[in-house]
C-alpha cells in the first residue's frame, strides 16, 4: 500500500517516532520496577510498540520507495507526546518516567485519531487496523495502569536507589 497524501505520511512519521521513544521508555519501566505485574504491563506496551513499528515500515518503505516526496523522518511533528517521552527518557526517576509516560501516551492517542479521521486510511483497510488495534490496546493499558496507581499499591513497586 502506497500512501501519498504528505500530511498522512507525517502523522505516520510522527506515530513512528513516539514509537520508537515508547520502546526504550517502557522497557527502562520494565527494568526498573520490581513486581512482576507492572514489569510486565510495561514490557507489554513496549512490545506493542516494536510489532506496530515493524508494520508501519513496510507501509512506510513502500510510500517512500521511488518516491519524489520531500518528506524526511527529521520533519515529523514534534508535540507534546515526544517531549513527554523525551522526559521520561532523559530521568533516572521511575515515578517521574512513570507519569511522564502517561502524558505521552494520552497525547499519542490523540494523534492515532487524527490520522485515523482521514478520509484516506478509512479505504485503506489495513493501516485502518492497525492504528485502531494499536489505540485500543494504549487505551485498555492506560485505564490497566490507572486502576494499579489508584489502588495506591504503587509505592512499593519502585526500587529505591
Amino acid at each position: 500500500m502506497k500512501i501519498i497524501n504528505e500530511e498522512i505520511l507525517k502523522g505516520l512519521l510522527n506515530i513512528f517516532k513516539i514509537n520508537s521513544q515508547r520502546i526504550e521508555v517502557y522497557g527502562k519501566l520494565s527494568e526498573t520496577i520490581y513486581t512482576p505485574e507492572l514489569q510486565q504491563h510495561f514490557k507489554t506496551q513496549a512490545d506493542e510498540s516494536t510489532l506496530l513499528l515493524n508494520e508501519l515500515n513496510s507501509i512506510l518503505y513502500q510510500s517512500f520507495e521511488n518516491s519524489e516526496s520531500p518528506i524526511l523522518y527529521e520533519d515529523s511533528i514534534i508535540d507534546q507526546s515526544v517531549f513527554y517521552f523525551g522526559m521520561a527518557r532523559a530521568s533516572n526517576n521511575p515515578r517521574t518516567v512513570m507519569v511522564s509516560c502517561q502524558f505521552g501516551d494520552e497525547f499519542l492517542m490523540k494523534a492515532y485519531q487524527k490520522i485515523l479521521e482521514f478520509l484516506e486510511v478509512k479505504y485503506m483497510p489495513s493501516l485502518n487496523d492497525i492504528l485502531t488495534k494499536h489505540l485500543k490496546s494504549i487505551k485498555h493499558q492506560k485505564v490497566n495502569i490507572e486502576n494499579l496507581l489508584l489502588s495506591n499499591l504503587t509505592m512499593k513497586y519502585f526500587k529505591i536507589q
